[in-house]
């Protein structure tokens, strides 16, 4: 099961984007963190000065140590104060993830000593801390969200108990439910749940258990320039905590190269999160608004049928074309592909079929394959915004049934208002196909272009 917020409460999509109020998963974590970065740009008035707030008790703990000796009462001090205990009710992170579960003795002990030798070497600023995953295991994004959330646990509250009343969602205009503090319990948790901008939050790395220092030291050009010109080659030779121990002892411990670092941090610019580019959030979407209707198939081609009539239902009859046109970024094949997953997903997962999503034997990747033993169905899906509608039924799905070794293909064309024309293009080519004797996919054609809400309908 999978409860959204604007579900349980029957708030509109284009409300909750006037607000700009995260749809929190109420029943299970989102796959998503606090950002700093984002956190320094919001505009909500009650998150003007969280950035600083960090800095300023990054910017204390920092001084304590400056003046510290191991041991010595200003030491015991900067540890006590990096006490960040994981903050209940935002409902973000992998609620069975191996980190998430705040900073514990062991670990806490670890930081404030690399801390202090860092500071020691020479350098001061406070973002030495907003880093902190780069040069110790057992630290990543999420661990950094539970941190930054701890730190800004008032700026959190107060925005919460704001967007409840703007919501209406007060004890009054919901009796059944509990309320303490303008704040609501959560129906499906035991804690009250906190509410976040989704300004604010990005999608956690995808694979759980890999460390994220990869993509960080990629993405950041600093970080990259000095890897680049000492260790070159030999990154990726080394293990994931070999790499943290380099960077902590031959870049962190340098104040040259560590300010070189910072500054490029402070410039550095993170786009908004476009939340439906991840897949596990956007099952919890589908799960919260559609529920997958009995079935009565035997075989894949059936089976991949009525997946696709589900995902066509969605779309066109409950909020599924909200959902693809409610966001900032077009509408995007990939985007299509993640929403059809989290359809196949709980389809499959609940008829036991199995669905696979890019499989690739030899001919390039499909988008999805359904199957049984050798009974097998694949799927390839287009956008009428995608030029290669045509050649995708006439060549390309041809292609992977080949080899795939079926006659079952299912060709998914979804129509976003943007050159609509190729639907007519794609059916002719079909036609022709048939004229010609041969056994073209069949088309299905999803209609996601946005709709007039019902109340301001005017019929011709």
């Amino acid at each position: 099961m999978a409860i959204l917020f604007s579900t349980e409460f029957n708030i509109s999509k284009e409300r909750l984007r006037d607000v700009g109020v995260f749809d929190v998963l109420l029943d299970e974590d989102s796959p998503f963190f606090i950002n700093v970065k984002r956190l320094q740009k919001c505009t909500e008035p009650e998150f003007a000065g969280s950035y600083e707030r960090i800095n300023r008790r990054f910017r204390d703990i920092g001084l304590l140590l400056k003046n510290a000796v191991p041991g010595g009462k200003l030491y015991r001090t900067a540890y006590e104060k990096f006490d960040f205990s994981e903050v209940n009710g935002i409902n973000l992170g992998f609620s069975s993830g191996r980190h998430g579960a705040g900073f514990g003795p062991g670990l806490r002990s670890q930081i404030i000593k690399d801390a202090y030798e860092i500071i020691k070497s020479g350098s001061e600023q406070p973002e030495i801390f907003q880093l902190i995953s780069l040069f110790e295991d057992n630290v990543g994004p999420d661990r950094l969200s539970d941190m930054i959330a701890r730190i800004i646990y008032p700026d959190i509250v107060a925005y919460s108990q704001r967007v409840y009343r703007e919501l209406g969602i007060t004890p009054e205009a919901h009796p059944k439910y509990r309320f303490k503090n303008g704040l609501l319990k959560n129906p499906y948790k035991k804690y009250f749940l906190l509410l976040l901008p989704e300004s604010i939050i990005h999608e956690l790395p995808i694979a759980r258990c890999w460390d994220d220092i990869d993509r960080v030291c990629a993405e950041n050009q600093a970080i990259r320039a000095e890897i680049n010109e000492m260790v070159s080659s030999e990154w990726t030779r080394m293990s994931s905590p070999a790499r943290k121990e380099y960077l902590r002892e031959q870049v962190f411990k340098d104040p040259d190269k560590l300010g070189r670092i910072i500054d490029a941090y402070q410039e550095e610019e993170v786009e908004a999160c476009n939340v439906f580019r991840t897949p596990e959030y956007v099952t919890g979407v589908l799960k919260s608004t559609y529920q997958i209707p009995p079935s009565e198939s035997d075989n894949s081609f059936d089976a991949s049928l009525e997946i696709i009539e589900s995902f066509k239902a969605w779309v066109e009859f409950h909020r599924g074309a909200t959902v693809i046109n409610g966001n900032s970024a077009k509408p995007s094949e990939k985007l299509i592909q993640i929403m059809i997953h989290g359809v196949a997903q709980m389809f499959c997962d609940k008829f036991n079929w199995d669905f696979s999503p890019e499989t690739d034997s030899g001919r390039g990747p499909v988008d999805f394959k359904v199957s049984r033993g050798t009974d097998k169905t694949v799927l390839e899906v287009k956008l009428t915004s995608n030029r290669e509608c045509v050649h995708g039924l006439e060549v390309q799905i041809e292609e992977y049934a080949k080899a795939e070794n079926t006659q079952n293909k299912l060709y998914i064309l979804v129509d976003t208002g943007s050159n609509s024309y190729r639907v007519q293009q794609v059916e002719q080519k079909r036609n022709q196909m048939l004229e010609a004797g041969l056994n073209p996919a069949k088309v299905v054609v999803v209609d996601a272009v946005p709709k007039v809400s019902a109340s301001k309908f005017e019929p011709d």
